[in-house]
Formats: structure tokens, sequence, C-alpha cells
């Protein structure tokens, strides 16, 4: 229903279903998870079960706001998270991240607005606008917590705590904070959650902030709340993708359309083979997009006392956000299709899931500025390396099980791994040489071919396990997940070979493409 039920401003308000969700979501503890010491992989598997349910934001909300409560956690003085983390935790608050601005965007070094301290330690007076900030206001919860980026007069950006009402020493709420909402961004989807610009300080010498860690060092400590959303954008990504695929396949299961050759019977179209594909192509990039993101989340907990597992997290990090965020929304394309005119029309959900999905190749950063880091700074570091070995063991793994499934689609992981180890040494080459505008120009080619090879490998551990744990062979979920990573090796991985012609041709056509030819 929020879906057509956009947010409103002055004041901005949701629609009542939003907030019965998120009522219920808290009175379930859910809101407290991150507090119970659960594994990062259980937190995963619990939003995709509830995050496949609702793709429109709704969810976004708590998301936004455990973010900002392990931040705060991180970095926060002591009585900064005395006073603030709790009800954060606890569902009473809502946080947010506040970075871009009009005339910044991605760019966060060009962010305008300014941090005057005051005469009391830490506390400072804030002027200056935001943009794009998703939950930045609205009618559910008592306050809202702003983690907002901001200059200090050294023009150094640093991290402060801005609440929507400040709050008294005893817990209680005092007054208004001085910022303004100036408007809400109206988006094709995702209506569960406002998008707002703001301004701080219209009113008076600024809005009242509390610095978080230490000034000059906002960017490095607010990458901890920007990775971890990543990894939900990544995931939102393949639960767009997942929901969709269950949709169109119930709708296959169900739909008679056409004779079978044999009977002249009316079939279910999910017979037919081109229905087949599109259903087994959103199955293989949905549930490898899945696998990525748990594995994301092991690594994310691991990372706490591995050097290497934080190494290799660094270096995936743009990939869990992004692949999925292509990949899933051509799933999407292709769920709206098995449905056909249907699939187009509001009576079935795919054209707002679609709608919903399109935002995660955007927000926390776009797939070209993810390409760019990847491939112009992660490949140097020590993450690659450690990744490219992980996946020679899985491939070494598999080549001795001498099954005859298994084997070969380990020779198709080994191939793609060797394409991907030659391709970036030829581009790090590049690079070293001073030419890092020609490394970079098909930086969008990498990040796919890196991302398909990653998901390569994950689908064959898929595989492998499956096999270890299935003792008949007409199993349907297990013997589907060995015949959905022969699909993906055949069909997806495959495509790789084509991208790393291209990558080493080094292809400088977007370069030397002139403006006034576009």
């Amino acid at each position: 229903m929020n879906d057509r039920s956009s947010p409103t401003v002055s004041p901005v308000k949701m629609h009542e279903q939003v907030k019965e969700v998120l009522d219920a979501y808290s009175e379930g503890g859910f809101t407290a998870m991150h507090e119970m010491d659960l594994p990062f992989p259980s937190l995963t598997a619990v939003s995709a079960i509830t995050g496949s349910a609702f793709t429109s934001g709704v969810l976004g909300h708590w998301v936004l706001t455990q973010c900002a409560a392990n931040l705060l956690k991180a970095f926060g003085s002591p009585d900064l998270v005395a006073k603030y983390h709790e009800p954060l935790t606890d569902g009473r608050w809502t946080g947010t991240m506040a970075l871009s601005e009009t005339q910044a965007g991605s760019s966060l070094v060009d962010i305008s607005t300014k941090a005057t301290p005051t005469d009391t330690p830490g506390t400072y007076r804030i002027k200056g606008n935001k943009m794009w900030t998703s939950g930045a206001d609205h009618d559910m919860t008592e306050n809202i917590i702003h983690m907002l980026l901001a200059k200090t007069p050294d023009n150094k950006i640093s991290l402060f705590l801005v609440p929507k009402s400040i709050v008294n020493d005893d817990g209680s709420l005092g007054e208004r904070n001085d910022y303004t909402i100036n408007g809400v961004n109206h988006k094709m989807g995702c209506r569960g959650i406002s998008n707002c610009y703001w301004s701080l300080g219209d009113n008076s010498d600024g809005a009242t902030g509390y610095l978080i860690g230490e000034e000059g060092k906002g960017l490095q400590a607010m990458f901890l709340m920007m990775n971890e959303m990543r990894i939900h954008v990544g995931l939102s990504a393949a639960l767009c993708g997942k929901r969709g695929h269950l949709e169109s396949l119930n709708y296959a299961l169900e739909r008679k359309q056409g004779r079978s050759p044999t009977t002249k019977e009316k079939e279910t179209i999910v017979n037919y083979a081109d229905v087949k594909r599109m259903l087994l192509t959103q199955k293989v990039h949905s549930e490898g997009a899945l696998a990525l993101c748990l594995l994301a989340s092991s690594l994310a907990d691991s990372s706490k006392t591995s050097e290497e597992d934080k190494h290799v997290l660094d270096f995936l990090i743009p990939i869990v956000k992004s692949w999925p965020s292509e990949f899933c929304l051509e799933a999407n394309k292709w769920a709206i299709q098995v449905l056909g005119g249907y699939g187009y029309t509001s009576d079935f959900p795919l054209s707002q899931i679609y709608r919903d999905n399109r935002l995660n190749m955007i927000h926390e950063g776009t797939h070209g500025i993810q390409s760019l880091d990847l491939l112009g700074r992660k490949i140097a570091g020590p993450g690659f390396p450690l990744l490219i070995e992980r996946m020679a063991g899985c491939v070494e793994r598999a080549a001795k099980t001498g099954d005859d499934e298994i084997v070969p689609m380990a020779s198709h992981v080994k191939s793609a791994v060797e394409r991907l180890v030659e391709v970036t040494k030829k581009l790090g080459g590049v690079g070293k040489s001073g030419d890092v505008q020609l490394m970079l120009a098909n930086s969008h080619d990498y990040l796919n071919m890196a991302g398909t090879t990653v998901i390569g490998w994950l689908w064959l551990e898929m595989a492998i396990a499956a096999k270890a744990k299935s003792s008949d062979p007409s199993e349907s979920f297990l013997h589907g997940k060995v015949n959905a990573c022969q699909y993906f090796m055949i069909h997806e991985l495959s495509k790789t070979k084509h991208q790393a012609r291209l990558l080493e041709s080094l292809d400088d056509t977007v370069i030397k493409t002139k403006v006034e030819e576009l």
C-alpha cells in the first residue's frame, strides 16, 4: 500500500502501514539483534526473510538505525553512547546517514556544511544543507539521530551526531534542534522511507551537533557505516531479485498457455525452455548474490580477529554492493518478462519490485564509483591475492572430488580465475606506467568480470556442499543447486571470456569520444 502513497512534507508523514511494520519489527526484538552478539550471517539470514517481504525500503529505517548505533558505539564518547545508543537499539529512535549535499553529490570532499566549536567541549554549531538523506524526517518515532559530516574551521571533514530533538541529561527530550526539512524527493520506488533535502541553522547560529571521534577524521569513521550499508544494499538487491524469481516462478507454475507438441493438452508455461531460461537466470543471479552477501557478513565478523579476512572483505566490498545491484535488477527484468503483459501491470508486484531495486545501483556509491575504487585502488592491496588463493583452493578441492558434474564446473572456475589474474596484472601495469586514465577506462567491465568470477566460485562451493549432502539425486533442492551451478558456468561465467578480451585490448573508445559526439 505504501508504494501508492509517497511520503508527504510539512510535516513529513509516512503511510500508517509503514509505522505498523516498524512497530512490529521493534516489538519482536529485531531492532536489538545487533546487541545479542549473534553472528552477522545469522542477522543477514533473518534480514533475507523479512527484507524479501518488504522491498519498498520500509526496513531501511531500521537498517540505517542499526548502522548508526554501531558507528556511535565504535567512535562515540562514553557520554554520547550512554545517552543515545540504547534508544537507537530498542526501537524508540531512528538513525540516518547525512553525507551528500546538493552541490557535492558523491564527492564528499566538496561538502560545504560548516561546524563551529562552542565553549562546551565536543559541542558544535552546524550550518549548511544536506541532500538525499533517507529517513531524514518522519512521524513514526519520537526522535531521529543523524550521523552527519561537516567541515570544521580547519576545513577538515569531521563526524557529528545531530539529534532532531535535543536530549536532556536525564534522557528526556528538550527543544527542537534548528534544522528545517525543505522538501521530500519523490522517488520512482522505495517509497516506504522518506528521502529529504534539508538545511541546518536557518534560524540561529547553527544546529547543535556533537563530535564523534576526532576532528578531521570523520570520513575514516564514517567508512564503518558506509561499508556496513554497502553490504545491506547488496543484500537488498539480492532479495529483490529472489522475490521476483519466486513471484514469476509461482505464476509460471499456474499459467497455462499453448499446447504440448506430444499430448496437445494445454501446457503450463514453466515447461517451456525459454521460460526455464528466464527462471534459471533469476535463480543463479539472486542466489549467487545472496551467497556473496552471506560471505561478506561472515568476513565482517572474522575480520575483527583476522587480518587476512579484513583484507579480503576490503577488496570485496565494491563487488558486494555493485554486482547484486546490477545483476539482480537484470533478474527482475526477466521476472517481468515471464508474466508478459501482466508483469507490466500493477496487478502483480513485479513492476514495483523492479522500481524498488533500481535504487540499489545508485545509492551508497554508484556502480561506476565502485568500479573505480575496485580497479583504481583495491587491486593493489593485499586482499586480491588472498581472494585468488581462496578461489584456487576451492577449485583444487572440487577437482579432487572426481565427481562427473563437479570436476567440469571446477575447470570453468579455474579458467575464469586465471583470466581475472592476467587481466588484473595487465591493467595494473598500465596504471603503474602512468596512464591511469586508460587503466580505468573500462572499469565497469572489470567490476562485472571480477564479480561474475567470484559468484562462479561461490556457486561451485554451493554445488560441492549440495553434492556432499545429497544421497538421493532426485532431491530437488540440492539437485537444483548443482543444476543452477552448471547453468551459471555455461551461460554466465563464460561471458568473462569476452570481458577479458575487451579489457586486455585496452580499448579507449570512451576516452577518444568527444563530448559533442555524444
